[in-house]
């Protein structure tokens, strides 16, 4: 970014005009005609900045605007080197922006070969070549191809990615760069947990699960107490849960339902090579079976067979209470098959808004200057047959995000009445 001050003020830009390069000139037009996201064409800037200099220390703030959200920024530059920390309005941490003072060599990076890495790798690992045949691929590839020698820095490169391939045909389909560590301003914090518990009332419990990041232990802890004070209610809330690891779905799925059952199945590479069509139902049980909360041993599945069929076994004392899953439009992932078998066993009543659609086992491979491209390597079906991805779990109970808590509280006064 280029930083320009007056006195003790600054603003800053990455680099201008960098929107024609990727949306072509009338998009760009467009959208710096009727949105505020491009001033001059650049695709980050930081306005309404301040700075201060005691002794050898410059301390600076101001308001970071991007095309996803504004958030503020606190830091500081020592010598040549900056440090800082983004912020929502309501004071949580986004994340960081870190850098030195210079003046680099443009392009970064040969952006075209990068590219052209990313589409060999996705050739390669896709869980099915057929959707590389579609329009949306060949309308993405094409935009890429023609404006991928413009790029002149890693952000040019990510958004132009993100920005094109919103339209495929498959989720998890992600490029990130690896950044160099920041240091940590306190690194011995320990972690939040993922799963809060929250007791309503002596028969209701309330259960936020934030992601399936987290462990097997975590889960079983969880409902060891829910199992032992005998809830009647337990509220479960998935919103904005982007999913996670295996590990916690499974478990988490083997504490509510309390029959063996079998979840769907995983398709890959090695199926859609020999097949022209998708197996029928009654032959998933002929697929290797998946019940483990292990994610090693599902990428094995997924690397060397046709597919995979998860099996959920039920602990031996699972919750027996009334259910209630609380979804929304950002619902996804490892959560939607659980969402899903729960709802067609009329086990919970889901609570909410159509979830995410964006459910396939993803893996992620290294490319050159740090980056990282993430591939779809295995498509996913549901018991009956109903494939999630680009499709999401619509609700029993259909409400918005912000009301799904409340709804779930009045069917529980309506029952208990």
């Amino acid at each position: 970014m280029d930083f320009e001050t007056n006195q003790d003020e600054f603003e800053a830009h990455s680099r201008k005009n960098a929107d024609r390069d990727i949306l072509g000139f009338w998009t760009s037009l467009l959208s710096r005609t009727f949105t505020k996201n491009f001033k001059n064409g650049s695709l980050l800037r930081i306005e309404n900045g301040n700075y201060q200099l005691l002794n050898d220390t410059i301390y600076l703030k101001g308001k970071l605007i991007s095309t996803i959200g504004n958030l503020n920024i606190d830091g500081f530059v020592v010598g040549d080197e900056l440090q800082s920390t983004l912020k929502y309005d309501n004071g949580n941490i986004a994340g960081n922006i870190s850098g030195n003072r210079i003046i680099p060599d443009l392009p970064l990076s040969n952006y075209k070969n990068l590219f052209h890495d990313i589409k060999v790798l996705t050739q390669k690992h896709i869980y099915n070549k057929d959707v590389l045949k579609t329009k949306e691929w060949e309308v993405f590839t094409e935009k890429m191809n023609s404006s991928a020698s413009n790029f002149q820095d890693d952000l040019d490169m990510i958004f132009a990615f993100y920005y094109h391939s919103r339209n495929l045909p498959f989720s998890h389909f992600s490029l990130t760069k690896t950044l160099k560590p920041t240091k940590k301003s306190n690194p011995t914090k320990p972690k939040k947990g993922y799963l809060t518990l929250k007791q309503k009332n002596s028969d209701t419990a309330y259960l936020k699960i934030l992601s399936f990041n987290g462990t097997s232990t975590e889960v079983d802890s969880i409902f060891k107490i829910i199992n032992e004070r005998e809830y009647g209610h337990l509220i479960v809330d998935l919103r904005n849960n982007s999913g996670g690891n295996v590990e916690a779905g499974i478990t988490f799925a083997t504490n509510v339902i309390d029959k063996v059952s079998y979840g769907g199945v995983f398709l890959t590479q090695k199926w859609f090579n020999n097949h022209s069509g998708l197996p029928q139902i009654e032959d998933y049980n002929k697929f290797a079976f998946f019940s483990e909360a292990n994610n090693d041993l599902i990428l094995e599945g997924i690397h060397k067979t046709k597919g995979l069929c998860l099996k959920v076994i039920p602990k031996e004392k699972t919750y027996k209470g009334q259910l209630y899953i609380l979804v929304n439009k950002n619902t996804a992932s490892t959560c939607e098959p659980i969402v899903y078998e729960l709802k067609k066993q009329e086990r919970a009543l889901i609570i909410g808004e159509t979830t995410a659609g964006a459910m396939l086992s993803s893996e992620t491979f290294d490319l050159d200057s740090d980056y990282k491209i993430t591939i779809p390597t295995a498509d996913y079906y549901a018991s009956d047959g109903y494939k999630i991805d680009q499709n999401g779990v619509k609700p029993n109970i259909k409400t918005s995000s912000e009301d799904a808590l409340l709804k779930a509280f009045e069917k529980i006064a309506n029952i208990e009445e």
